[in-house]
């Protein structure tokens, strides 16, 4: 089951675009911020510069565009398929091999993995093409590296450990995107119709964000995850609703469709 779920993935145009899309996302802000181009007053900025201190995460306009897109990269990748596999009947001979409960299992952390791995690939590849172009210089607050202040997420994290800091960030990352392709794959029980399953994470996301904008703009999911801001207990929080409720949601429905 499990390979069979890699060869369909690696056979899927719309994940090969992603990666495309993610790495013009991670290698332009590299073209831009790469030694010879940076030899205004910018460069200065943050000197000495490293691949901490230049990661997009921080600096880059770009970094907006991919926060924008970033419930579309978790979603599309994979979060259609138990759609696709109940509309084309797919799933009637998938199950003839193995057991219902098996399936399931194995889809939701197939989706969950792809999905976060889709949405995090950008920031990575960028961390490792920064790397390409400065060293990773210790970071030091009081000398052009004041980017990560009290205010922000462990400051004392960054500072003393910056690769510990920038895997916790790449990891929380992953996850909010493994939670947003779950949300989706849980709402495909639901709906069959792929296209509407697809949007669901997004206006999801978006939906999150008003709310809490209204309410409370640290508690929303871009300011927790997708900024530079101060860490609290809604991190916990959405990952525990968020991964457990649609792991119940998709388990239940799938285990009782009777169709399947």
């Amino acid at each position: 089951m499990l390979n069979m779920e890699i060869n369909r993935i690696y056979k899927r145009p719309v994940f090969w675009l992603l990666i495309l899309v993610g790495l013009i996302l991670a290698l332009w802000p590299v073209i831009q911020t790469w030694p010879p181009h940076v030899v205004t007053d910018r460069y200065y900025v943050f000197y000495p510069r490293s691949a901490y201190v230049s990661w997009m995460y921080f600096i880059s306009p770009i970094y907006y565009i991919y926060v924008l897109i970033f419930p579309l990269l978790s979603a599309l990748a994979y979060s259609d398929a138990y759609a696709e596999d109940y509309n084309t009947g797919l799933v009637k001979g998938i199950l003839t091999r193995i057991e219902k409960k098996s399936y399931l299992l194995v889809r939701y952390g197939v989706n969950f993995c792809v999905g976060g791995f889709v949405a995090t690939f950008p920031l990575f590849v960028n961390f490792i093409g920064e790397m390409a172009a400065y060293p990773l210089i210790e970071n030091n607050y009081f000398f052009g590296m004041a980017l990560v202040k009290q205010d922000s997420f462990f400051p004392e994290l960054f500072y003393n450990h910056p690769l510990i800091y920038t895997l916790v960030r790449l990891l929380l990352v992953f996850l909010l995107g493994g939670m947003l392709a779950s949300l989706g794959l849980a709402f495909s029980t639901s709906v069959k119709n792929r296209y509407i399953v697809l949007v669901f994470p997004f206006l999801i996301f978006m939906v999150v964000d008003i709310l809490t904008a209204t309410i409370n703009e640290k508690y929303s999911l871009t300011t927790l995850f997708l900024q530079n801001s101060q860490g609290n207990r809604g991190i916990p929080f959405y990952l525990l609703v968020g991964i457990i409720g649609s792991f119940i949601w998709y388990y239940i429905a799938g285990d009782h469709n009777e169709t399947i």
